[in-house]
């Protein structure tokens, strides 16, 4: 009888599946954390990780919660850097939510973010569109401020008719109140993931990272790929892990779901295995003991 249950427990853990690419009102989300549990037990979710842009808020928000719901809530976050002239994301997992360099980092972004809203507003003025700065920073509350909110706002103020106009006509990349946001280099965002116990993977590659720039990334330290994502074709998925068993590396993968703010899968539509992250709490382990063993002189 013991037998059968561990063969059991076993069988669950395959058939388990987790999503760790989810974001939430703390940046460009619909959902609360809570919700965004609750959705996760409801499509019987094993795990998850909210993966705000430039902000942690959601794991201490959600961590009692998730417990109470019997959800494996891992802490995450999903850092902008700029990588041999394009935009980088890296997403990370397995910190400490509590150490001071990255809170410290993070209280940085919020304004930095607020600097960049009020300037893209200020471009907005001259093109003859009129925003309340309050308005926008009340659409962000209690997240970080961006563009998704600059957007909303153009939308129920009239100026555009969706969401995607607003993009396409006056704030996206090139368009005419586009203004850059402050970035680190990916080997910044690594350091700083690594440095508060965490592990760091590259967000959804696509076509913006060759196997020359991946090579310089695990240089740097990088620790996985991720591999499921919306904007991977299938090629894609097996060329990323091919790689990954190539250099050794661990993946990651998920939905990157806003909710029903864009046109990414809903929450429990693109998931990845929960052997995934095994893997991913096993290299954790591994790393911990590390640091414990005593040194030999």
């Amino acid at each position: 009888m013991r037998r059968n249950n561990i063969k059991k427990q076993a069988n669950d853990v395959i058939e388990s599946n987790a999503d760790l690419h989810i974001h939430s009102i703390y940046s460009d989300g619909a959902d609360s954390p809570l919700e965004i549990i609750d959705k996760a037990k409801e499509n019987h979710l094993k795990a998850i990780s909210i993966t705000d842009h430039d902000n942690i808020s959601a794991f201490p928000v959600g961590k009692n919660y998730a417990i109470e719901a019997g959800v494996e809530f891992i802490p995450g976050v999903e850092i902008s850097t700029v990588f041999n002239g394009i935009d980088l994301h890296l997403l990370g997992y397995y910190f400490d939510a509590e150490d001071s360099a990255l809170l410290s980092y993070i209280k940085f972004l919020q304004e930095e973010r607020k600097i960049r809203a009020r300037k893209i507003i200020d471009k907005m003025l001259h093109q003859g569109i009129k925003l309340d700065v309050e308005k926008v920073m009340k659409k962000a509350y209690p997240g970080s401020v961006g563009r998704p909110h600059i957007a909303d706002v153009l939308v129920e103020d009239g100026f555009v008719s969706s969401y995607q106009h607003a993009f396409n006509q006056y704030i996206g990349d090139k368009c005419c109140c586009f203004v850059p946001k402050y970035q680190i280099t990916p080997r910044e965002a690594i350091n700083l993931v690594k440095d508060a116990g965490g592990l760091c993977f590259i967000a959804h590659p696509g076509i913006d990272v060759n196997d020359a720039g991946i090579r310089e990334l695990i240089h740097l330290g990088i620790d996985g790929i991720e591999t499921i994502h919306p904007r991977h074709s299938p090629q894609q998925i097996s060329y990323f892990r091919d790689l990954i068993e190539k250099y050794r590396l661990l993946e990651c993968g998920g939905s990157d779901c806003h909710g029903n703010r864009k046109k990414e899968p809903l929450l429990g539509k693109m998931t990845i295995s929960y052997e995934v992250v095994q893997k991913i709490k096993q290299r954790k382990e591994k790393m911990i003991l590390s640091n414990i063993e005593p040194k030999k002189n």
